[in-house]
């Protein structure tokens, strides 16, 4: 072997070396400058956003050797902001020649918290008369998530139209996130109105605080001698509200008489009359039963059916002119 081959073997061990060298500074540098890299979140890691609305990403910083690289990052989401739940972003920054990678994770919840749209039909304060009907206002419930909801509208009431006094209708609905609505309509129950009789100038005044009382709404009848209740009954007044209501007074009484119209005739031993000869307070023997809500389904032609022996008793006491008042 000359020289020349000599010396060119001899060279290749070290090109060799230093090709290796090379290569290896070069790798290590990338693996520092993968260690050195600044990749980092602005904001939060857990970002909480109401359903529907907008989801505004904050970003991230990437930098590699003093260079930016946010184009380079890739990020995957399957965030849907219509829908409740967590979801997940993943941002990654590959180092591909020396096959690593950096990760970053962002969570976002999407939350529901607005309550449901409740709505009351008519007043939230309500003022009925003792005796009065009252129905529970209707009532709509809509959620921005879970659409109508009216089925699910709790209502608890107090009311009690029998007897004067204050009460509630309290109504509640929550939807599937939680969400709650309530309402509260106030209803207030006021003694019943009497009428008050007038007198006319010429009218004597021997019937102040002596008068007959007729409620529609309690069936009952009240007889009054100077301001002190001698005496009480259930009746039954006119089906399909035939009864008059207003101002009277004893215009005629009669004993053992018959009463007759269109498709009846009823004999009554007591006749108390107050408004022509159609209307009266008379006894109704036919009858086992009075008061409650009997009126509604079998009520009178228009007079106000009595106990026989309330009949009897009533007759005895008023005079022609005794005040009738019927309300």
């Amino acid at each position: 072997m000359d020289n020349k081959k000599k010396k060119i073997l001899s060279i290749i061990p070290i090109i060799l070396m230093l090709l290796i060298t090379t290569m290896l500074s070069v790798y290590f540098k990338m693996i520092d400058d993968f260690n050195k890299a600044t990749f980092k979140l602005n904001g939060e890691e857990t970002i909480t956003i109401e359903v529907g609305k907008e989801y505004k990403e904050p970003g991230y910083i990437a930098i590699v050797n003093q260079k930016d690289k946010e184009k380079d990052v890739k990020v995957i989401s399957n965030l849907n902001i219509n829908a409740i739940g967590e979801y997940e972003i993943r941002y990654t920054l590959d180092f591909n020649k020396i096959k690593k990678q950096k990760e970053l994770k962002r969570k976002v919840k999407v939350i529901d918290t607005t309550p449901p749209v409740l709505t009351i039909e008519g007043k939230t304060k309500i003022t009925k008369q003792v005796g009065d009907n009252f129905k529970v206002p209707n009532y709509k419930a809509i959620d921005n998530i879970d659409g109508n909801i009216t089925k699910r509208v709790k209502v608890t009431s107090n009311v009690n139209t029998k007897k004067a006094g204050k009460y509630t209708v309290k109504y509640s609905v929550e939807d599937s996130s939680g969400n709650n609505t309530n309402k509260i309509i106030n209803v207030t129950v006021a003694e019943k109105t009497k009428p008050k009789y007038t007198y006319p100038k010429n009218e004597k005044s021997n019937y102040k605080g002596t008068f007959i009382e007729v409620s529609i709404a309690m069936q009952t009848l009240k007889y009054y001698q100077n301001d002190r209740l001698v005496l009480k009954s259930n009746v039954v007044t006119g089906i399909n509200n035939t009864t008059p209501t207003g101002t009277y007074k004893v215009i005629n009484k009669a004993r053992n008489t018959t009463l007759r119209g269109k498709d009846y005739a009823s004999f009554v031993y007591y006749w108390i009359a107050f408004k022509g000869t159609a209307y009266g307070l008379h006894d109704a023997t036919w009858r086992s039963s009075f008061g409650g809500k009997i009126y509604k389904t079998n009520g009178s032609h228009g007079c106000i059916n009595m106990p026989y022996y309330n009949a009897q008793q009533l007759y005895s006491m008023v005079t022609i002119g005794t005040p009738v008042y019927i309300y």
